[in-house]
């Protein structure tokens, strides 16, 4: 994974492409266009700042394009620091004039879905356009920044599912390269991207150099891109283990580079564990060694298997890839705001030798020590901890053959917690 690159130093230069994908502009390049180059004044307003006496053109300067997805499968977006400072730094950059008719760095905050878009200026200004140089211009700043960061955080999915391809695509159509943010969990559900098609096993350049032949990446050229918030999930969406977390990242900088992006970072900062605002249910992706239901009441079910937890044999000491993963699981669990115990059964499988009692005893230290991370990664409410063994009526015994592929289903750790819908 490449390291993070904040870029602070460099002053975004604007291209003379217009970037999208293969083909004539559309209309809504043209609206796009606009929203850079007109229309200004009001976001102006929005910020907090005095209308200027004439509108604001700017025909250049810092662009900042955060393409969000907001799906009912996120936690609400939330700006980590990274991204604060790729505003902030817009906002200070020197690309601007001095008269409110030339350049300002400007941020336009697109849903992945098509539906809401803002744009915002950056720049502080004075009512009357011109540049603020004096004793106001730190706290217009804070105010732009903050108005970008609203509105990002505003950003809900009015679609099922999730087309980032599209969704990145749509965003750029029109705009002059400069700086693109993609706040996602980056779990596509959708168009040529579909990671419950993809899987999590394949390699990430051969993905990404099939999309581009089939000319399905976005044009990125010249574009510094900033993955953010992957892997963070809410709602019906499993937890993610570091190894797909990881995989999820490469997928997606092997796409950013055939696009021809010019660098392809990741923020690998955690999204807070809020409730996502989104009410249009989308697809689950599906996780390797982690399952989650949902039943009638709201009450969530995740089970993790022995694999996802690390636990070697007769141990029960965590990985600490899934202390990882439980502490997304811990932020799916609060952000359900219910104050209902949460219940950890652990299974484990037969082998050869082991008792009923032996079976049970490392299973409930097993459950112990899940109900313990859960509990260390900020889970308030009481977690009861048993186990239960192997689970009745099933067993690794084949034809007098111990069966690992069977224990490996046997050996788990259930997690059952009231989710955000409607509780008992």
């Amino acid at each position: 994974m490449q390291p993070l690159n904040l870029w602070s130093t460099r002053v975004a230069r604007p291209s003379n492409t217009l970037l999208g994908l293969r083909g004539a502009a559309s209309p809504r390049a043209i609206v796009r266009r606009a929203a850079f180059a007109g229309a200004i004044a009001i976001s102006l307003g929005v910020s907090g700042c005095a209308l200027p006496t004439r509108a604001v053109r700017p025909t250049g300067g810092d662009r900042v394009v955060v393409v969000v997805s907001g799906t009912a499968n996120e936690p609400r977006p939330t700006v980590t620091d990274t991204v604060r400072a790729v505003l902030r730094d817009a906002a200070n950059s020197g690309n601007v004039s001095q008269q409110g008719s030339g350049k300002s760095s400007v941020v336009l905050v697109s849903a992945a879905d098509g539906g809401d878009q803002r744009s915002i200026v950056l720049t502080p200004r004075r009512a009357d356009g011109s540049l603020e140089h004096g004793l106001s211009r730190p706290a217009l700043i804070d105010r732009n920044v903050t108005s970008a960061v609203d509105a990002i955080g505003a950003t809900v999915a009015h679609k099922s599912g999730l087309d980032l391809l599209a969704g990145i695509a749509d965003a750029v159509r029109g705009v002059p390269a400069g700086t693109l943010v993609v706040q996602s969990s980056g779990l596509s559900t959708g168009g040529a991207f579909d990671l419950r098609q993809v899987g999590w096993a394949a390699d990430p350049a051969a993905i990404a150099a099939r999309l581009a032949a089939a000319g399905q990446v976005p044009r990125l050229d010249g574009w510094r891109v900033l993955f953010a918030g992957l892997g963070s999930v809410a709602g019906a969406q499993p937890p993610l283990p570091s190894p797909a977390r990881d995989r999820l990242a490469a997928y997606w900088q092997a796409i950013c580079r055939a696009a021809g992006a010019a660098t392809c970072d990741v923020d690998q900062s955690r999204i807070p564990a809020e409730p996502s605002r989104a009410t249009v249910a989308t697809p689950v992706v599906p996780v390797p060694g982690v399952t989650s239901v949902t039943g009638p009441r709201g009450e969530v079910t995740t089970t993790v298997s022995d694999t996802a937890l690390g636990f070697a044999g007769d141990s029960a000491v965590l990985s600490e890839s899934a202390r990882d993963l439980l502490r997304s699981l811990a932020g799916s669990i609060t952000a359900g705001g219910s104050e209902a115990p949460v219940t950890v059964r652990g299974f484990a499988a037969d082998p050869p030798g082991s008792t009923d009692a032996g079976r049970r005893e490392l299973a409930e230290q097993r459950a112990r020590a899940v109900a313990g991370a859960l509990t260390e990664a900020g889970v308030t409410q009481r977690a009861d901890a048993s186990g239960t063994g192997t689970q009745p009526g099933v067993t690794a015994m084949t034809g007098g053959r111990f069966d690992e592929t069977a224990a490996a289903r046997m050996r788990r750790v259930e997690i059952t917690y009231q989710g955000p819908g409607p509780s008992s």
